[in-house]
């Protein structure tokens, strides 16, 4: 999919840039990345929403990966991060956190233009959430988020929204309304399937049409073992500074997973 000589954006067993990922990852986004396309061939599918019931059941890794594994079928796309409460991207790439982005486009401090970091060897461009802000919620559903979505729509192929959880906040929903659709991701063995359906039933509520789902970092071969559900409820929103020291939960991602990549 991607030419060796490229150098992958992300450098991560995670990855699917990775030359060494495991076939049956690289497949499933082939698999993920066909199934859009037959859904485009049959109805608006263009601004795709990435979000989840809870944080770290790996929608942000799924966001990057589909939209590499999109860039290497010739598409042109252009992630954008919309976590504005906790941003996750810029762990991922060559990136440092407060560098401008979504949020100072939406305040009119910026141009797209001059905020999109160009990936390089691919065709995929990534809107870093910007500075945090005190009002995620009014900034996504703002007539400037709809006005860039409009934007976006017109210069690439496919723009994938990596959005965050739909239980706690209603960031997501509140986007949704300017998105084609959404896409949630459930980790195997985490969440309870009460707060699945719960989370599933915030969604549409506020007219937000659901693609389909994704079933995370499942284990075929551990498909029997037992595990107990992850009673994890709290994301990190509220604390701004990743290396928070206040006391409040941390998040459980492994320093393993937050790879480095490279920027144009």
């Amino acid at each position: 999919m991607f030419n060796k000589k490229n150098k992958p954006v992300v450098k991560s067993l995670c990855s699917i840039a990775d030359p060494n990922a495991p076939f049956n990852y690289v497949e499933a986004y082939k698999m993920l990345c066909t199934n859009i396309e037959f859904l485009s061939a049959t109805q608006k599918c263009k601004n795709i929403m990435i979000t989840s019931t809870l944080a770290n059941e790996g929608k942000t890794n799924i966001s990057i990966n589909l939209a590499l594994t999109l860039s290497g079928y010739d598409k042109s796309v252009c992630l954008v991060e919309c976590d504005l409460r906790k941003p996750a991207i810029h762990r991922y790439i060559d990136s440092k956190r407060n560098s401008l982005g979504l949020t100072n486009v939406l305040k009119g401090q910026s141009e797209v233009s001059e905020v999109l970091h160009k990936v390089s060897g691919t065709k995929m461009s990534i809107l870093l959430a910007g500075s945090i802000p005190p009002n995620p919620s009014e900034l996504l559903s703002s007539p400037n988020m709809k006005a860039l979505v409009d934007d976006l729509e017109t210069k690439f192929d496919y723009v994938i929204y990596d959005t965050p959880p739909v239980f706690l906040v209603t960031d997501a929903v509140a986007l949704g309304k300017y998105i084609d659709g959404a896409v949630f991701v459930v980790k195997h063995n985490f969440t309870d399937k009460n707060v699945v359906i719960q989370a599933k039933k915030n969604l549409e509520a506020g007219g937000v049409k659901i693609f389909g789902a994704i079933y995370s970092s499942y284990n075929a071969k551990q498909a029997s073992s037992y595990s107990k559900y992850s009673n994890y409820y709290y994301y990190e929103y509220y604390s701004h500074d990743s290396d928070d020291k206040s006391g409040k939960p941390r998040s459980r991602r492994s320093k393993k997973s937050s790879p480095h990549g490279s920027l144009d």
